[in-house]
């Protein structure tokens, strides 16, 4: 399996599609610094982690979904999955292999927005006086968590919908859950039950991490997200061992 994943992480950095998501994603990180720079502050919110979490929570799965929709979907329309199991590769390892270059690319998305809104800081003089460091990396590995658990709901969707199909589901799911989240969240936001389920969501946790203070307990919400995410990948094992490749 270990050459499998190599193969696939040499096939996955080396796509345009990954390269120009990661230009994108860098040049909206700079563009929505400049915008939040000139706009009033509501009280209470902290501008640079309203940058960073909300690009983070929102845009990166956003893009990640579509680059691994696309390069994933890009193995059944070429033949590659088929070519997998003739060497002798099993659907096991090969969505495992599928799983762990995602992650990859997923923390490498991270990486790029980390940089990007330091840079775009700095560039717009944003100031970091009343920025809570510990409050902001326990708030990113919460979210990198989210993301990651996210990221193992699209490749069961690569898997299930193959190409423009599961770019589609993709993306109607991602815009679909979050204006479910802001409606009901605006009658019941001080509901308990919908607060735990918020949790495991990343469509719903992007109004939680704009304030310098720690998310109220972190690590539940990385544990509810993370389960969503040992869930989905089960789901996408099952899946992808019935589906006809024919």
């Amino acid at each position: 399996m270990t050459k499998l994943i190599r193969a696939d992480m040499t096939r996955m950095f080396r796509s345009r599609i990954l390269h120009l998501m990661m230009l994108l994603f860098a040049g909206l990180i700079v563009l929505e610094s400049a915008i939040v720079t000139g706009d009033d502050v509501q009280a209470g919110e902290n501008v640079f982690s309203s940058v960073i979490f909300g690009m983070g929570s929102m845009l990166l799965p956003m893009l990640v979904s579509i680059g691994i929709c696309l390069m994933i979907g890009a193995e059944f329309t070429s033949g590659g999955i088929r070519n997998k199991l003739t060497v002798g590769h099993t659907r096991q390892s090969i969505y495992g292999s599928w799983l762990i270059c995602s992650f990859v690319i997923t923390l490498a998305m991270v990486i790029v927005l980390v940089a990007a809104s330091f840079a775009s800081a700095l560039i717009f003089g944003i100031d970091f006086s009343d920025t809570n460091v510990k409050a902001t990396v326990i708030n990113l590995l919460v979210m990198t968590v989210c993301d990651l658990s996210f990221t193992a709901i699209i490749i069961l969707f690569s898997t299930l919908f193959t190409g423009v199909k599961s770019v589609a589901v993709a993306f109607i799911y991602n815009e679909s859950t979050m204006m479910i989240f802001g409606i009901v969240g605006e009658v019941y936001k001080n509901n308990e039950v919908y607060k735990l389920v918020c949790r495991f969501f990343i469509q719903a946790q992007m109004n939680f991490y704009t304030t310098a203070e720690i998310t109220d307990t972190p690590w539940l919400t990385a544990l509810c997200s993370g389960s969503l995410g040992i869930l989905a990948t089960l789901a996408g094992i099952v899946s992808f061992k019935r589906k006809d490749l024919k």
